[in-house]
């Protein structure tokens, strides 16, 4: 029996998830969370063979990759599974360099592939769906800055301020001040600003729309996980009974959200 965690912020995701493993007799979920501030306490608690780990808590003050180093370093025999709507190469690469096992892109159709997937990993192989494997081949491989100076400019891209970052990564304030001080001289910078356009031009972070593109995503990924969820009910059981109204519901919720901000986000014709 493989034992599994899922972290994601969305609670349809979550609730697709449960529904595609619990039809493995293999794979066992132990707890989902929304709530990525209690990851390590809750890992401690019951660690999980797999971690599934969504990487939409990224641009609210945490940073994934050095979440991955921190989990592998305190929890060597769990094994990290990304699955996100992050698509952006420099994500697929940089969470791969931090020790996930594995990385998932929800439009690879996920719920196809993520028992395959916690399966692979759990084995000691490393996974990658089509879209993060094709992400791959095109990942920046020559990094010019640090693991530590890569997380720091991708919060800082965030707009956090210095003891904010400090606080998201477990540092002083005067450490931040010195990587920052090191990555200007790297890219031959002399302003924050500066120092992020070079590394995402650089493909050291991801780029300015990586985390817009994710956010529009999302409800388009959690639609077609819950239209599967019904079309697999369907072929099932050939009907579909009263409770299937709450899906329909949360369906027509998400399409609504979805509109929403592609009409905050797209500029008019």
């Amino acid at each position: 029996m493989i034992h599994v965690a899922l972290l994601d912020d969305h609670p349809l995701i979550l609730k697709i998830l449960r529904h595609e493993l619990d039809r493995a007799a293999d794979i066992r979920v132990l707890w989902e969370s929304g709530d990525v501030a209690q990851v390590m306490a809750q890992v401690a608690h019951h660690t999980p063979d797999v971690l599934l780990l969504d990487l939409a808590f990224a641009g609210h003050g945490f940073d994934p990759a050095t979440a991955v180093r921190d989990l592998r370093a305190r929890f060597p025999a769990m094994r990290v599974l990304i699955l996100t709507a992050q698509d952006d190469p420099v994500w697929v690469e940089e969470l791969l360099r931090a020790g996930a096992a594995g990385y998932v892109v929800k439009s690879d159709d996920l719920s196809l592939r993520v028992a395959d997937a916690i399966r692979a990993v759990y084995a000691g192989r490393t996974f990658l769906s089509p879209a993060a494997a094709e992400g791959l081949s095109r990942a920046h491989r020559a990094q010019t800055l640090t693991a530590r100076e890569r997380a720091i400019l991708r919060l800082a891209a965030e707009g956090h301020s210095n003891p904010d970052i400090a606080a998201a990564l477990g540092i002083s304030d005067g450490t931040v001040r010195n990587h920052i001080s090191n990555v200007y001289t790297k890219l031959g910078v002399s302003t924050r600003d500066a120092a992020i356009r070079a590394a995402q031009q650089m493909r050291e972070i991801p780029s300015p729309g990586a985390s817009l593109r994710h956010e529009l995503r999302t409800p388009l990924h959690t639609l077609l996980g819950l239209a599967r969820f019904l079309q697999t009910k369907l072929a099932r059981d050939g009907q579909l009974g009263p409770a299937d109204a709450e899906l329909i519901a949360q369906i027509a919720a998400e399409a609504e959200r979805l509109d929403a901000l592609l009409t905050a986000h797209v500029e008019p014709v």
